[in-house]
């Protein structure tokens, strides 16, 4: 039997598995080591590339044209500047190409943008990351509902902000335990709150401030208490302008130039109905009138007024405008009469203190009008020419003693209570 033949066979078998060993050893294990060196090492990689750049034919021009780690970051610092100034919704788009064919370029770019500005990159990732979850329908199903809710709750803000204070007052007071009302006052600005909440009931009020973050608590608090000494304050001019003449009064609170509507409005309502009526009375500007009246009552309805001061106002005013049209067609008779004639009529008024008119507000007697308050109203009134020729058709004692009366301040609207 040949031997010799049949051990050849496995004499070839085990040189190639050798030869296979020695190749995977000293070729293919190098070069992967090589590979992953080359990979993860830049100095390394540099120097591969400047090696191999110096070689002859297209190995040589392939890396001479590969360009250099300082020449990629010069590019990715370029980009990641260009990136960080476009609108975030352009740079979203572009990154998100980006990151869909090369995640290591897009995670280094991410790395210099936020070396720029850390907050839009992160809300530039945050919205790539939304981008790439909006494919699951679920999530695209669940931030749609979370957005319509959103844009609901934002309308509702902007509803309660832009109506009528009346009506905000009234919706707190009857919804202030409502958790989904109480976020919406929690987005109004402080100033707004604070207003609103000086004029609901102060259990009320305690309740939805225990619902604010402590520092807002605090801030809300402090505009209801500046808002309590502003009503102080005004109330004290109020007291002080009652026991002032017409005319001074007249020029501070007859218009808006030292206070406003509101403040006005605040401070008549804190005059005698009288007063704020004789005031109002001598004013020509019928629209500041209006307004005036309006806020007032607004504000009687806000504080929960058990007075009806509007309502008490204007029925002084009506009844002060026509004793004054009865004043005016007076001294439109007597400019016409002979002097000696209105001088006996004078000469009997001004001794009669009877009551001829008076004015009722809330059943309690207000104002009341006399013979004698009528005639020196409307010897206040005639031209000088004529009340000359009156005074001179009476008694000396009792001109002087209608002189001494027209001298006196108030004379328009002389009457009282």
């Amino acid at each position: 039997m040949d031997y010799t033949n049949q051990n050849e066979p496995k004499k070839k078998r085990k040189g190639l598995k050798l030869a296979a060993i020695l190749i995977t050893s000293f070729i293919i294990v190098p070069l992967l080591i090589l590979g992953i060196v080359y990979n993860t090492n830049r100095g390394f990689r540099n120097n591969v590339n400047s090696t191999l750049s110096k070689m002859p034919g297209s190995l040589g021009g392939y890396f001479s044209n590969y360009p250099t780690e300082e020449e990629k970051d010069e590019k990715i610092k370029y980009l990641a500047d260009h990136y960080i100034k476009l609108d975030t919704s352009t740079a979203v788009d572009k990154l998100y190409i980006i990151k869909k064919e090369d995640e290591n370029l897009y995670i280094n770019l991410l790395k210099r943008m936020n070396e720029i500005s850390t907050s839009k990159t992160e809300d530039i990732a945050i919205k790539i990351r939304d981008m790439e979850l909006r494919k699951d329908l679920l999530y695209s199903t669940y931030e749609e509902a979370r957005e319509e809710k959103q844009i609901g709750f934002l309308d509702e803000v902007s509803r309660f902000e832009n109506q009528e204070i009346l009506a905000s007052i009234e919706e707190i007071e009857e919804k202030f335990s409502d958790p989904m009302f109480l976020e919406i006052l929690k987005e109004l600005n402080t100033e707004k709150a604070g207003e609103l909440l000086y004029y609901v009931d102060s259990d009320i009020r305690n309740y939805v401030l225990d619902t604010f973050n402590m520092t807002e608590k605090e801030n809300i608090q402090k505009i209801v208490s500046q808002k309590d000494r502003q009503v102080s304050n005004l109330i004290d001019i109020a007291k002080l302008y009652e026991t002032k003449p017409l005319e001074e009064s007249i020029n501070v609170l007859g218009n808006t130039e030292n206070y406003s509507i509101s403040n006005l409005a605040l401070i008549y309502r804190n005059l005698s109905n009288m007063k704020a009526a004789m005031l109002l009375a001598d004013i020509e500007d019928e629209e500041f009138i209006e307004s005036l009246l309006i806020e007032i009552k607004k504000q009687d309805i806000m504080e929960k007024s058990e007075q009806n001061t509007t309502d008490n106002i204007s029925k002084a005013l009506e009844f002060l405008n026509d004793y004054d049209n009865k004043i005016k067609e007076l001294v439109s008779v007597y400019e016409r009469m002979e002097a000696d004639k209105v001088a006996n009529i004078v000469d009997k008024m001004i001794n009669e203190n009877n009551i001829t008119s008076s004015l009722e507000l809330n059943g309690e007697q207000v104002y009341a009008i006399s013979d004698r308050s009528i005639i020196i109203n409307v010897l206040s009134s005639v031209k000088n020419q004529t009340l000359s020729k009156i005074l001179g058709a009476m008694d000396a004692d009792k001109a002087s003693k209608i002189t001494s009366l027209l001298a006196q301040p108030e004379k328009k609207f002389e009457g009282g209570e």
